[in-house]
């Protein structure tokens, strides 16, 4: 199978890059996760202004023990701009069928900055630019990451200051947050700027909580915390739904991140439209490695489907995805339960009956469903931990 694909004129050996994070923080790093199969990588962002980490800085939510969602407050590389520079034309030369992206971020009213530090990794052999209109923490309060990807004006004035440089050769991809009423006015406001490309979606703001033994907020600095970057398994939602929004208007190639902890979780990226895919903190959890088990994934779907390129499924789910107003409301469906599967632990019944339509019984220790009274919610086939519910296509009524 062919996991190969094209954006903005590069071939991507797959569609897996790392995204601008932790793991891409110096060539050392990079170097290894290009030897375990990753496509590419986006360098962690480059910054002029020298600055200084936080030692306590990362958090988690847990469910079953393992991790749901991840927070950070890691600002950006604390590498200087000509180090990177180094590094960025070593690793072309060592890797040359791999892609570097650089990622930079400066001050909204300094053009200069930005100049610099595009020209800088465009002349040490960068394959695209990664603007970082987005970081969620630390810079927002600056005038900076966030800050930025929130103002239609400063996002557009920021790309076009690049885009009408002739000296800007490669591609310019400004970075989207989500924490935006609308997405896509952002993307509409940077495509007319001359934005090559999009890529969405960074991190979204947050607070963790606290750990209610101790008192201690989560992550504590000396018993205080400010709000970070969420990620991890419960940010592919959110991040979904920008990327589909994005796709859709305002039609620019995506290169999307934002929860992606498997090659399925990819696979839905894909079919949203989006050909590249970005991921950190599954790497934090798991390492490079996890990079085979992503493609191997991608390849299993692809079997399912008789599928030979990434081309043969890209944004083929996209035409699913439409306004609330062109749902049927005469379709319908009923829950069925099949009796050999069920396990008699009530979960549906106590979710049917507190939280729905009171249309499930407990019957000899097994559920059974009232078909006049289910309406078709589907609340019993989200919380059955055996399968033992599925929903019957009624179709129009």
């Amino acid at each position: 199978m062919d996991l190969s694909v094209e954006y903005l004129g590069k071939r991507f050996e797959s569609p897996f890059v790392l995204a601008s994070a932790p793991p891409a923080a110096n060539a050392e790093m990079i170097a290894r996760a290009f030897e375990a199969g990753w496509a590419g990588a986006v360098v962690k962002t480059l910054i002029r202004e020298p600055f200084k980490n936080l030692k306590n800085r990362f958090a988690s939510s847990r469910h079953g023990g393992t991790v749901t969602g991840f927070e950070n407050l890691e600002l950006l590389s604390e590498r200087t701009p000509e180090e990177w520079f180094r590094d960025i034309r070593r690793l072309k030369k060592d890797f040359p069928g791999k892609i570097m992206i650089g990622s930079i971020m400066g001050d909204a009213k300094d053009k200069g900055q930005w100049m610099e530090l595009a020209l800088g990794c465009q002349d040490a052999g960068a394959d695209m630019i990664e603007l970082n209109f987005s970081c969620p923490h630390g810079y927002p309060e600056k005038g900076k990451g966030m800050a930025i990807g929130q103002s239609a004006e400063f996002s557009a004035r920021i790309t076009g200051w690049l885009k009408n440089a002739k000296e800007i050769k490669i591609p310019v991809i400004p970075k989207l947050t989500a924490a935006v009423p609308d997405i896509s006015f952002i993307g509409e406001a940077v495509r007319d700027a001359g934005a090559d490309g999009l890529s969405a979606i960074n991190t979204f703001p947050s607070i963790m909580g606290f750990d209610l033994r101790t008192l201690q907020p989560k992550p504590s600095v000396q018993g205080r915390t400010t709000a970070g970057g969420y990620s991890g398994p419960g940010l592919k939602p959110i991040a979904l739904r920008c990327v589909s929004d994005l796709v859709k208007n305002p039609g620019l190639p995506v290169m999307a991140s934002g929860g992606v902890s498997s090659g399925f979780d990819a696979t839905e990226f894909i079919l949203i439209g989006a050909p590249i895919i970005q991921v950190c903190t599954a790497v934090m959890l798991e390492g490079y490695a996890i990079v085979a088990r992503m493609r191997r994934e991608v390849e299993e779907f692809m079997g399912w489907h008789g599928f030979s390129s990434i081309g043969d499924f890209l944004g083929a789910g996209q035409k699913m995805i439409r306004p609330f107003s062109d749902l049927n409301t005469d379709y319908s469906v009923k829950a069925r339960i099949d009796s050999s599967r069920c396990t008699g632990c009530a979960a549906c019944f106590v979710s049917c009956r507190d939280a729905a339509y009171q249309a499930i019984e407990m019957k000899n220790k097994i559920a059974v469903v009232d078909a006049a009274k289910c309406t078709g919610c589907s609340l019993c086939f989200q919380v059955c931990p055996s399968g033992a519910v599925s929903m019957a296509d009624l179709g129009l009524i």
